[in-house]
């Protein structure tokens, strides 16, 4: 692949489950067309990235998230759709709808997994990962209607959606168990609510968008006007029990001053039976886009309320992670107490500056004991040699941070 020849492409490679709620997601799709190549991931990523504008900066340390709802996401698969010659390329992950919802906590930040499905794919050798897999707010798989598992069953290790370098696929990153491997719990049937927000999220996923249509998202006054049209009772108590939400919250959503997530409009879809992707575009004249029939159960949500956090609990989590020989970063910790980072620093402000400042110096340490390793095996080596040579003599890249300053410090001495 040649970034500086405009008349190189990528080979066509048709899309996965494409118009199913089994899609395969972007980043499934870009990790298969690498394998198609014979390249690694990283060095696909930079070639599509260059092939044009520029739209990510630095591709040097973590891989993008292609999946998100993010104009850069939508901007990338649009160029990777051109690049293979397939148009429909384009409407897989949920970069389409940039613009319409908001991107955060529509992803999840760790890799989940149907056993059955990784099952299947090593019997008939296809192996990619639904989209499905990634969103936050589904639970079970859509084809065997069994628990996604989002742990190792072995060592308990999580993988992340970022991780880059070579996996044994079907296997876990650290210890190397089969994913295919089921959970005893991983047979639960999905909960009536759990399976009416998978039914509306394999709706979404499904949806297959032109790369040439601009998209135009409804208002929720419009939304709810079409709603009334239909004969459903929306008046603003109704719509708030049965979403599970304040009527502060409806009559903000109503007035225009808060944009609704994914979270509140898959409330509002299965409160009302209305498919998740009518709500989020405008489809047609005469508001056709909310007259499908609904084919899951009306849900009446829960009320949504924020959890209670045991301080005290967290405070002594905190006296244990201080004791600790191993040091953590506070968003680590916070992970681990269950409380959001940026609260936790708002609370304990001491205890967080100390957490950040027994791993910054833990940090600092292990990159001096690094330092004075690499300088100790430079000196060691042959005197004349040339950079690239020693380096390779030492078993590191001459690029490196480390290598380039014991370089830096041996030669200026």
């Amino acid at each position: 692949m040649d970034a500086t020849s405009s008349r190189t492409v990528l080979g066509p490679l048709e899309p996965i489950g494409l118009g199913t709620p089994d899609a395969e997601s972007a980043e499934s799709y870009v990790w298969r067309l690498a394998d198609v190549h014979g390249v690694p991931r990283q060095t696909l990523h930079k070639f599509i990235n260059s092939h044009g504008p520029e739209i990510y900066r630095n591709l040097r340390g973590q891989l993008p998230r292609l999946d998100g709802p993010t104009l850069q996401a939508a901007t990338y698969m649009r160029r990777v759709a051109d690049l293979v010659g397939r148009p429909d390329v384009y409407s897989l992950g949920l970069g389409w709808l940039a613009g319409l919802v908001r991107a955060q906590h529509v992803l999840r930040g760790n890799r989940a997994w149907c056993s059955d499905c990784i099952a299947e794919m090593r019997i008939v050798r296809t192996r990619y990962a639904p989209l499905a897999w990634s969103l936050a707010s589904v639970s079970h798989c859509a084809r065997h209607s069994t628990r996604l598992l989002d742990h190792c069953l072995s060592c308990g290790g999580e993988s992340s959606i970022r991780r880059v370098g070579h996996e044994d696929w079907g296997r876990c990153a650290s210890c190397g168990h089969p994913q295919a491997m089921a959970a005893p719990e991983a047979d639960v049937a999905p909960s009536m609510l759990e399976a009416a927000v998978l039914e509306q999220m394999g709706l979404l996923v499904s949806t297959i968008v032109p790369s040439n249509v601009e998209l135009v998202r409804p208002t929720f006054s419009e939304m709810v006007t079409s709603l009334h049209r239909q004969g459903h009772r929306v008046n603003p108590g109704a719509m708030a029990r049965r979403m599970g939400v304040s009527k502060g919250t409806v009559s903000s959503l109503m007035s225009g001053h808060a944009q609704p997530g994914i979270d509140l409009l898959l409330r509002l879809s299965t409160a009302y039976g209305v498919e998740l992707p009518d709500l989020l575009l405008k489809r047609g004249a005469k508001e056709a886009w909310l007259t499908r029939s609904k084919r899951h159960d009306l849900i009446v949500w829960p009320a949504r309320t924020k959890p209670r956090i045991d301080w005290g609990s967290a405070q002594q989590g905190l006296d244990l992670h201080l004791a600790a020989e191993a040091a953590l970063p506070v968003a680590q910790v916070a992970r681990r107490l269950g409380v959001d980072a940026r609260h936790l620093a708002t609370r304990r402000p001491d205890r967080a500056a100390a957490l950040t400042q027994r791993y910054q110096e833990g940090v600092g340490r292990k990159r001096r004991a690094e330092g004075e390793q690499m300088l100790a095996l430079l000196q060691a080596a042959d005197d004349g040699v040339s950079q690239r040579a020693v380096a390779r003599s030492v078993g590191t890249s001459r690029r490196r941070r480390r290598f380039r300053e014991a370089w830096r410090s041996m030669t200026s001495a």
